[in-house]
């Protein structure tokens, strides 16, 4: 029995060392299907986690939600919660001197930290740091970014920074020291913000942190995160001013059809792969049909003809999988960084390794291998010797060659491929897939429509706001008298006659006559719409009761308050500055006041009768403490004639779009008390986002069109050369070379037709269901087919189909016509 069990053992090493040339096939054949699911899954997987990472980047955090203003009892329930992971704490303590900075439009923030808050939530979401957290009170930790804009490119630890402060209205020189710095990316979000971060000291010392305090919150599970925060909103019973607002979004994709995309092109990547492996192994088994007849024919058992094929797979599997997976990881280690960097996530590169991409790449492509051995194993097992010895390609059946047309070229073409049903449907599937991939991608990206992207975030060409905050009333009269010439200077610009539509609000800070019981109301319903904002009515002095006047287009008025369905409107009284209207969600907070009084910067008195109310998200407008007034440019005019703009906004000719934003763009950038967001800019950001997925998709959608005209000149030369003898047959009949290669070329012409087909049927209906997937998370996208792309692509497709045969059977064709026939 010993003797037998090595006997076969010697038998079928003897064999595997005499296919050399099918092993290799078969080794590549693993190899790259393994690289292929180990790269690209850990491809997938890496973007995924870089998404994660950037995103963690850009929002500053990994906290789940902040909540504003809560009590003692209440922070208490939040850390004995035990759903919360990490309660941290955070405060804005004061600010520095804009003069000081070399970009005088950046707010830069005193900003403190728990300790909780920066190693529980906020370090993940830095990079590069170096020294420690701050203890002393005249310690300072702070990003690079904040740290060049004191001037300072290149900062240590320890050195000294002079800051001039501004700290509940009193003006402080303090002298810090450096403790730490990092690199940190809110600023790529909000490009006129900054910080720097101060100790628990010296926020003790010059401020109290009972008050105005933000405490953020990390769940330990983070799934159905709106479900958990209104669950810890009732236990918190939060008042109308106290909010949990989540740091992130909440997609409104159901993640069902997230399972649906990406299953999808998983299973084309897994069912590509698995072709590529089943048939290189079925040809190669087939082909070996006749040395296991004389096997059987010798004494061999079915058991061990089994057992040797099987033995044969697992041997070809330990050198061609390991293989992929080598090649895999290391092309991983160094295109993944490659990639990324090249893309906008080069300061979020990752490189995902886990165990997981490259087991489940190892045991799928070693179950494909064992399964595609099962049906030839059987098939060698039960083939009798007489049929197994005399096995060819399949044989056309007698009644399908029955026709006055049989010796027709194009039907002898069509005929060949359906002989092995099986291959043809192989070649066909894996074709079409690997195309269908191609096109979905294109497809998808084509329809992203920039300009509906733009269009939804921006409803103007050009926007121009203060680079200042809007509740900020203390300007300098250096700032103020800059306010005065730019705005001047915008009035020329927007002159051009390339702007086709303009809208501009002029502003002017007022002190407004302040009664506690009359503006009670009002700052209680303001509270509880800006809640992040709050004004503490305790801190109003009387004489400081600061607001906004802000102009606004009669006409513009006039469509508000229709869409509110307020029809009462007297234009004349508001042009002549009799009437006005105050932001407000909640009229009945003015039921005592018909009129309200207010001063400019004159000191001159002023009085406007309440005509109206303007919801506050209209405009959103913040102020010290008084309610926004609005009121027409011809008042304003009189009343502040130097009065600057407050936001504007221009519609531009499509023609001159480019120039006239460059123009815009120069002139704010030169000045720091505006800031200007340009259609054109959202626009080039809008294209580079997208290119992350143009290249993650082009470069799967290759690979797996690759691996489909990979496996029709796999199989094509593989029943070429098995055909052989029986083409020189043909020839020696009488067939000349050249019927010959028009045959095979024919054949490869029917399969790219067949391709052709389902490719322009079921593949654009794939297309078109990944299409409607990605439309439910990017709605301002538009079905736009890549015709060129498709075109090119099937014209590849056709001129391989058709040049692999010709190409194949001159190189075989080139032995003796004698030698042929004896195979």
């Amino acid at each position: 029995m010993r003797e037998q069990r090595k006997a076969i053992r010697n038998l079928w090493m003897n064999s595997f060392k005499n296919n050399r040339r099918r092993n290799i096939f078969v080794v590549i054949a693993l190899a790259l299907t393994t690289l292929l699911i180990s790269s690209v899954i850990g491809l997938g997987m890496s973007f995924i986690e870089a998404n994660n990472k950037q995103t963690i980047q850009r929002v500053g955090t990994i906290a789940d939600a902040n909540l504003n203003d809560l009590t003692n009892k209440q922070v208490n329930i939040l850390k004995k919660d035990s759903s919360i992971e990490v309660v941290g704490e955070q405060q804005t303590i004061g600010a520095v001197d804009s003069q000081r900075l070399k970009n005088k439009k950046v707010q830069m923030a005193l900003h403190w930290y728990s300790k909780d808050e920066w190693t529980g939530l906020r370090k993940e979401a830095i990079n590069d740091f170096t020294g420690k957290f701050p203890v002393k009170e005249n310690e300072l930790m702070a990003p690079i970014a904040a740290l060049k804009e004191l001037g300072i490119s290149q900062p240590k630890v320890g050195q000294k920074i002079s800051l001039p402060c501004f700290i509940d209205g009193e003006s402080y020189q303090k002298e810090f020291v450096l403790s730490g710095y990092y690199k940190e990316f809110v600023i790529a979000r909000v490009v006129d913000f900054s910080y720097v971060l101060v100790s628990d000291q010296f926020a003790k010392e010059y401020s109290s942190l009972e008050n105005n305090k933000i405490y953020s919150i990390k769940y330990k599970d983070n799934e159905n995160l709106s479900q958990k925060n209104k669950t810890l909103a009732k236990k918190l019973k939060l008042t109308e001013t106290q909010e949990i607002k989540p740091t992130l979004r909440e997609s409104s994709e159901s993640p069902m059809s997230t399972i649906i995309g990406v299953g999808m092109f998983l299973a084309i990547i897994l069912i590509s792969g698995g072709l590529l492996i089943y048939n290189v192994l079925y040809i190669s088994i087939a082909n070996d049909i006749r040395f296991y007849g004389l096997l059987k024919a010798l004494g061999t058992t079915k058991r061990q003809l089994k057992k040797i094929i099987f033995n044969q797979s697992l041997l070809l599997s330990a050198i061609g999988i390991p293989l992929g997976l080598v090649v895999g990881f290391s092309i991983s280690q160094v295109f993944i960084p490659f990639v990324m960097k090249a893309t906008n996530f080069s300061e979020a590169v990752v490189v995902s390794t886990k165990p997981l991409i490259y087991v489940g790449a190892c045991l799928f492509s070693l179950l494909v291998m064992l399964l595609s051995s099962i049906k030839p194993a059987n098939y060698a097992a039960k083939v009798s010797p007489v049929l197994a010895i005399n096995f060819t390609e399949s044989k056309v059946k007698k009644h399908n060659v029955r026709s006055r047309n049989g010796g027709k070229l194009y039907l002898m073409a069509w005929r060949n491929i359906f002989r092995d049903k099986k291959r043809a449907l192989i070649v066909i599937v894996s074709m079409t897939l690997g195309i269908t991939s191609f096109v979905a991608v294109n497809s998808i990206v084509k329809s992203m429509d920039f300009e509906k992207f733009v269009l939804s975030e921006m409803d103007y060409d050009i926007m121009i706001s203060p680079s200042y905050s809007s509740s900020d009333n203390t300007l300098s009269a250096t700032k103020r008298l800059e306010k005065q010439q730019v705005s001047q200077q915008l009035n020329q610009l927007a002159a051009n006659d390339a702007i086709s539509d303009t809208r501009i609000y002029y502003s002017e800070p007022i002190q407004v006559a302040y009664d506690k019981q009359k503006f009670s109301d009002y700052i209680r319903s303001y509270n509880q719409y800006f809640k992040y904002g709050k004004i503490d009515q305790k801190k109003i002095q009387p004489d400081d009761f600061r607001g906004e006047v802000i102009s606004i287009d009669s006409a513009e008025l006039e469509k508000l308050l229709t869409a509110d369905k307020k029809n009462s409107f007297d234009k004349k009284a508001f042009e002549a500055g009799e009437t006005a209207y105050i932001q407000s969600d909640h009229p009945e907070d003015f039921r005592g006041m018909s009129a309200i009084q207010f001063s400019t910067s004159d000191k001159q008195a002023h009085q406007v009768e309440i005509d109206g109310f303007i919801p506050n998200n209209y405009l959103e407008v913040q102020t010290g403490g008084a309610p926004p007034i609005f009121i027409s440019k011809n008042y304003l005019d009189e009343i502040a004639p130097n009065a600057g703009i407050w936001n504007a906004y221009f519609n531009l000719e499509k023609d001159k779009a480019e120039t006239v934003s460059a123009q815009f763009q120069s002139f704010i950038d030169e000045q720091s008390v505006y800031k200007i967001v340009t259609k054109t800019e959202m626009k080039n950001r809008a294209i580079n986002e997208i290119s992350t997925m143009r290249m993650m998709g082009n470069t799967l959608a290759l690979i797996l069109a690759l691996i489909g005209l990979l496996n029709f000149v796999n199989i094509i030369t593989t029943s070429i050369l098995a055909r052989k003898k029986e083409l020189a047959t043909l020839e020696s009949i009488g067939m000349t070379r050249k019927q010959t290669n028009t045959v095979l070329m024919i054949e490869g012409g029917y399969y790219a037709l067949i391709v052709i087909g389902l490719v322009l049927t079921f593949g654009l209906g794939v297309t078109y269901v990944l299409f409607s997937i990605v439309q439910k998370s990017a709605t301002y996208a538009s079905f736009s087919l890549p015709m060129m792309e498709i075109g090119i692509s099937l014209l590849l497709m056709v001129g391989i189909c058709l040049l692999t045969p010709y190409l194949v059977m001159n190189s075989s064709g080139k032995e003796a016509l004698a030698e042929r026939i004896k195979g």
